[in-house]
């Protein structure tokens, strides 16, 4: 088997196995090996085509890292958004901006948002936003 078919093999291996996955990370890894094959068949040294293939590789999941970077909004939470806007109720406060609320059955750890005023005789709150764990309210 000459090597540019290993090339073309393990690059629709890789094609397939991003079909399960559906991150692009594979797809871009995949036309590395696939131009490396296309080197391989055009006559190019074994060194050459582990050149092409490693840079093309790199750079094409570098690509993919970057644009997802670019347009994935920084608070973009889908699974948490049915929560922003919910009302959460004051267990104990802890200090003038953090407390721990109850929501949905359990504590959580809450911070004021920084337009909140502080107010410790306010049971109610709202969900403005979620870091991590913490939920901001106001």
């Amino acid at each position: 088997m000459e090597i540019y078919w290993i090339w073309w093999l393990a690059a629709v291996v890789l094609v397939i196995a991003e079909m399960s996955s559906g991150t692009f990370y594979l797809i871009a890894v995949a036309f590395g090996l696939a131009v490396a094959g296309f080197v391989a068949y055009m006559g190019m040294a074994w060194s050459g085509q582990a050149a092409v293939a490693a840079l093309l590789c790199t750079a094409s999941v570098a690509g993919i890292y970057r644009w997802k970077q670019q347009h994935t909004k920084p608070h973009e939470q889908a699974n948490l958004a049915y929560d922003i806007g919910q009302d959460v109720h004051v267990v104990q406060w802890t200090d003038e901006r953090h407390a721990r609320v109850s929501y949905r059955g359990a504590e959580w750890d809450a911070e004021l948002a920084k337009n909140a005023s502080p107010d410790s005789a306010r049971q109610k709150w709202r969900i403005k936003e979620i870091v991590g764990s913490r939920l901001i309210i106001e």
